[in-house]
Formats: C-alpha cells, structure tokens, sequence
C-alpha cells in the first residue's frame, strides 16, 4: 500500500511477517508503543527505511495516518464477521 505525504514524499507499508509482529513485541517499552515500532519497521519513505525519529517528527496527520493503516494490519476488529442474516 502506498500513502502520499503531505510534503509530497511517498509511504509505503511493507507486507508485514510475524518476526515484525515479534520483534516490535520483545522491543516496546509499553503495549501502546507495539503499533508505532512496527510502523518503523513497516513503512518505507520514498524506498528508504523510515527510523523512529522520522515519524516522531512528521506532521501529526501524516503520523496517524500510518499508524492507523499499520494498525489495520494487527486488529482483531479488522476481521469479518458473518452476517445474522
């Protein structure tokens, strides 16, 4: 998936693999900070590796933006769900 930021750069998420999922586990001080450490190591800005520092620093709508698409990749709420119909 691809994301225009708003300077005009190009974001894009990787395919996540459970190591990713595992590595951002063993490493976050605090489950809230999970989602942001497999941003890092998701998201590529204009082919290059983002770091930490990176998305601390960008606008905060751009910020939310991938750390919500990120999200989407780990949220058991993602899943369908049967219709009661």
């Amino acid at each position: 998936m691809e994301i225009k930021l708003s300077d005009g750069r190009t974001a894009r998420i990787k395919e996540g693999k459970g190591k990713d999922l595992f590595w951002a586990m063993e490493h976050a001080n605090s489950q809230n900070e999970i989602i942001k450490l497999l941003t890092v190591r998701l998201v590529e800005i204009d082919g290059k590796p983002m770091s930490e520092d990176e998305l601390e620093n960008m606008p905060i709508a751009d910020a939310l933006t991938l750390l919500n698409e990120v999200g989407k990749l780990v949220s058991p709420f993602q899943a369908q769900k049967p219709s009661s119909a």
